[in-house]
């Protein structure tokens, strides 16, 4: 017979560790899919719940609210999408194989794009700042030393703000939809996949190579 101290539940919260574990995850995953397809304020408790097929009350449960969920969602994409980008000061060209795989990252993972403009950009909340500390600060850790050793600039300020310049340059035709379909009637296509990236790649590289910059200001 079974022991009844093993299907012990306290106020209808699951005790098993593994259980929990899975609840947490379905219900991240599910917040995920919806901010592929809504607006961070569009979302409700109700809606990831729904989603997840887990009463809403676990969210606070779990997570204590909304805006945590999203925070641990945040985290776990930067952590899972950041690892590839370890072995770039391996190759001939780290600055090209950055912008690949980083416009993988925003073609994937539209929610993200939705979370920048809409809750990050101008904002200080705790998701905001949660944003801030998983994307944007660990990119400007590790690529301005990635364009130094593939240009040769020795100007850590220059580096610095090249590498600013880069992610905006990747980062605004997302960003910019509306205005780069209905304005300038560009596709999603026509800003992604390897023809794309050579292009950014050689308009970028050129104007940073030492040579290329003594040449412009003599």
């Amino acid at each position: 017979m079974e022991s009844k101290t093993t299907k012990k539940v306290t106020r209808g919260r699951p005790v098993c560790e593994i259980k929990q574990a899975e609840q947490k995850a379905k219900l991240i995953f599910s917040a995920k899919q919806l901010l592929n397809i809504k607006s961070y304020s569009q979302i409700t408790i109700r809606d990831i719940a729904s989603e997840a097929s887990i009463n809403s009350a676990m969210i606070k449960y779990y997570f204590g609210g909304k805006e945590n969920l999203f925070v641990e969602l945040i985290q776990s994409i930067a952590d899972e999408q950041f690892s590839q980008f370890e072995d770039l000061g391996e190759h001939k060209k780290p600055v090209y194989l950055f912008i690949r795989r980083f416009g993988e990252i925003l073609q994937s993972h539209p929610g993200i794009v939705h979370l920048l403009s809409e809750e990050v950009l101008n904002k200080t909340t705790p998701l905001a700042r949660a944003f801030m500390a998983a994307f944007p600060a660990r990119v400007s850790k590790f690529l301005p030393p990635l364009i130094q050793q593939e240009t040769g600039i020795s100007d850590t300020k220059k580096a610095k703000l090249a590498a600013f310049q880069l992610i905006t340059l990747l980062v605004s035709p997302y960003i910019l939809k509306t205005l780069r379909q209905q304005a300038w009637q560009i596709d999603d296509t026509e800003i992604q996949g390897e023809a794309w990236a050579k292009d950014l790649y050689r308009h970028f590289i050129y104007g940073l190579k030492e040579s290329n910059i003594n040449e412009v200001e003599s």
